[in-house]
């Protein structure tokens, strides 16, 4: 039997949120972009459902700058750099 996954309004922002930007957001990020609409949200909220959509393969992680993860919503095969300069 499969598990049913619900999709509260939160947890589709969340997912909204990382796949309608290039800038390749941290968890914080998000947070930040989703706090004024969801003054309830916590960042323990968005870390456990990125979490969940790196694990079902919904995002990808592409890189940890200065210590927090970096993701990406294009699961698409495509390169990824950092500037160091």
């Amino acid at each position: 039997m499969n598990k049913r996954k619900n999709f509260s309004n939160k947890r589709n922002a969340i997912l909204n949120t990382i796949c309608s930007t290039t800038c390749h957001p941290s968890a914080k990020w998000v947070y930040n972009e989703l706090k004024d609409d969801y003054p309830d949200l916590s960042l323990g909220t968005v870390y456990r459902n990125i979490s969940m959509f790196k694990k079902d393969g919904t995002i990808i992680s592409v890189a940890n700058v200065n210590g927090e993860e970096r993701i990406d919503g294009n699961v698409t095969p495509h390169a990824h750099f950092i500037c160091n300069q």
